[in-house]
Order: structure tokens, then sequence, then C-alpha cells
């Protein structure tokens, strides 16, 4: 009796512990492929010098990149004969004079450096856009070119994954500063978007096959983590890609009226994100008039989703703009703008008769367009009929 007690506390306590996985994380030395935005941080330069050689006066400024356990000076020349850049690579001290990549529309001077950072005892190589405009010259702005990618041994299967210093600071172990990406879907291609179903924060929750998981500790050089199974579980986040499902909500209108995006089944549906306040969005609502003007009968219906701070404020961008179309005020922060995952505004999505998104961030003349597009089939199948 006592021998089959010691017994089921064994299996309670094996079954109380979480499943672990140790993930190895290479180094990848261009994030561009990715399509990930850039965090800029800036540095102050100090003017250290004015030299001048065959009638050419050249300031010579300097500051420090402030990167995981070292100090990166960063010098620049800046004359009548253009600007020149020297970086300690390494942090030892030594500058190496570096070439510019090239020179932005707004005159800023764009510089792919590749580093070497300290960590503790080792070292890791970390990629950088480094940038400088002659308008501003006190200050040198950068943000990180290169991530780290590897495997995610889950039971079935492994998952391609990738971690990033989304705050610049040339360290992977702060859970908050950093973003992770997990191929979810099993497609092999990470997507990145800021409203992506495979992007997370490094301390989120996430769902892979129905199971939850969490990340519960990052090498500071990125090189490895550690995830478990999460106590708590997560639902997926739905994808919000053409060919998928639109997420569905319910909501009250503008004028006090429930509604669902349910119930406008069997028509094709504009749903439009935006505010008063941005001038983009106010930009397009001829557009979103000229869909109701021509396609908004029983086939096509705009459905605004307003994201103004208060309600006052919505109610005074659709008097001011003469908006005639549904409206559900969410607000920011709201219901509807989280479960679409909404990163920036105006954001448009093209929703078909049976819910399925088939065209989203579109604006102007190609929105008319897709509406079009998609109406056709119905139209020309009425006249077989």
């Amino acid at each position: 009796m006592r021998r089959s007690v010691v017994a089921g506390l064994i299996v309670v306590a094996l079954a109380s512990v979480a499943l672990a996985f140790d993930v190895a994380l290479d180094y990848v030395d261009d994030i561009t492929a990715l399509g990930e935005q850039c965090y800029v941080r800036a540095i102050k330069l100090e003017i250290v010098e004015r030299a001048g050689e065959n009638g050419s006066e050249e300031t010579i400024l300097e500051g420090t990149l402030e990167l995981a356990d070292g100090h990166h000076v960063v010098r620049i020349g800046s004359g009548s004969t253009g600007a020149r850049l020297w970086v300690d690579l390494d942090g030892a001290g030594e500058l190496a004079q570096m070439e510019w990549e090239r020179i932005l529309t707004d005159g800023t001077f764009l510089a792919n450096v590749r580093l070497t950072l300290a960590y503790g005892g080792n070292r890791s190589p970390y990629r950088l856009f480094l940038m400088w405009n002659p308008f501003l010259p006190t200050v040198v702005t950068f943000c990180r070119n290169s991530y780290r990618e590897g495997a995610l041994d889950l039971p079935g299967r492994a998952v391609r994954v990738a971690i990033i210093d989304a705050d610049t600071d040339g360290r992977y172990d702060a859970l908050g500063g950093g973003v992770l990406l997990i191929d979810v879907d099993g497609d092999g291609e990470l997507l990145a978007t800021g409203d992506s179903h495979e992007r997370f924060f490094l301390d989120e929750a996430f769902n892979v096959d129905g199971a939850s998981y969490r990340v519960e500790a990052v090498a500071k050089s990125g090189d490895s983590m550690r995830v478990e199974e999460s106590p708590e579980p997560v639902a997926p986040k739905v994808p919000l890609l053409p060919g998928f499902a639109a997420p569905s909500f319910a909501a009250v209108d503008a004028f006090g009226e429930s509604l669902s995006l349910e119930e406008f089944r069997g028509r094709i549906v504009v749903l439009d994100f935006w505010a008063g306040w941005c001038a983009p969005c106010v930009a397009e609502l001829p557009t979103l008039r000229r869909v109701v003007a021509e396609f908004g009968d029983e086939r096509v219906v705009v459905l605004g989703i307003n994201l103004d701070r208060d309600v006052d404020a919505f109610r005074a961008a659709v008097a001011e703009h003469g908006i005639d179309w549904p409206q559900i005020y969410d607000g920011s922060g709201g219901p509807i703008g989280n479960l679409y995952r909404i990163a920036g505004i105006p954001m448009t999505y093209v929703i078909n008769a049976d819910g399925v998104i088939v065209a989203r961030g579109l604006r102007g003349e190609r929105l008319l367009d897709v509406v079009a597009e998609e109406l056709r089939p119905t139209a020309e199948g009425g006249q077989e009929e």
C-alpha cells in the first residue's frame, strides 16, 4: 500500500514537470530578407578636431556605441569633399575606415557595419545599419541588421524559429526587448510583419499545433534559448492573410445598433480601420465614398472601424467628413483593432461573400479594382442564369 502511494506521488510529480527544449541559434548576417522594421537608436557626436589641408576644412566628430558589454567608437570626418567614417569594430580601441554603402534621398549617409561584440568572456558577430545626415551632424542613428535562427524540436515536428534584438542594444537576454518569430503554419517561411500570426514578443506565450509554450531564457549573445511548456493555455493567432477566414466580431455601431461581421455574409465587406487624426486615412475617404456610390447596394458594404482617442473625436470626424456608411467606434487599443492586430492606419481588408480575406492594405484605384474584380464572377453568374 505504501509503495503504491509513493509510486502515485512520483507519477504526479513527473506529470507536473513541464517539457523543456533547448534551442541552438545560428547567427544570420542580414535581416532585410525578413522585411523586419528597424528600431532606430541614436548617439550624440562631439566635435573633437578641426583639420584642413589644401584649403579644405574637415570637422572630426566622435561618439560611442554601447552594445552588449562593450564600447565602440564612431568617428566621422565632415568636410566640403564629403564624409568619411571610422568605426572601432571589435571594441579594442582601433578604428577602421569604412565605406558608406549609399546616400539616401534625404541626404543621409548609410553604412552596413559588421561588429564583434563582447559578452563577458565570449565574443559574437553583430551587424547594424549606421546612418548620419550632414544636416544634423552631431547625431548618428543605428539599428540592427542581423538576427538569430534555429529549430525548435517540438513533439511531432521541428519548427523554424528566429529571435531579433528589437531594441538594438546588442543583447538578446532581456525578454521584454526582443521579438520571436515562429513558423507556426509550417510553410518554411517566417512572416515578420507587425500583424503577423508568426510574430511574438519574447516574453509572450505562443501556441504551436494546439500546445502552449513560453521562452524562459535567452543567452545574452543570442546563441541559445530555452523554451518550456506554458502552464496557461493560449489561443493561436489567427492568420490575417488572403485566403484565410476574416476574424469575426460583434459590436455596437455609431447609432447604438448591434451588428456583427457574420451578418454581412453573402456580401463583400470593405473593412476600413481609420481615425480622424490620421491624414492618410482622411485622404482615403473619397475612395471609400466611391466604393459606396459605385458598388454599395446589396452586394457591397463599407464598414469603418474608428480608432480615435475618444468618442467625441470620432463623432466630430464623422460629421466633418460627412461619412454616411456604417461606423463602429473601437478606440485606441480597442477589441476589434486588437483582434486584427492593427499596427498602423489606414488599414483595409476586402472580405468576400464567404467571409474570406481576399486582399488587405489597399488604397485608391487598386481598392476599387479589387472590389470590382471580386464582384465580376457574381455579375457574370447572374447573366448566365
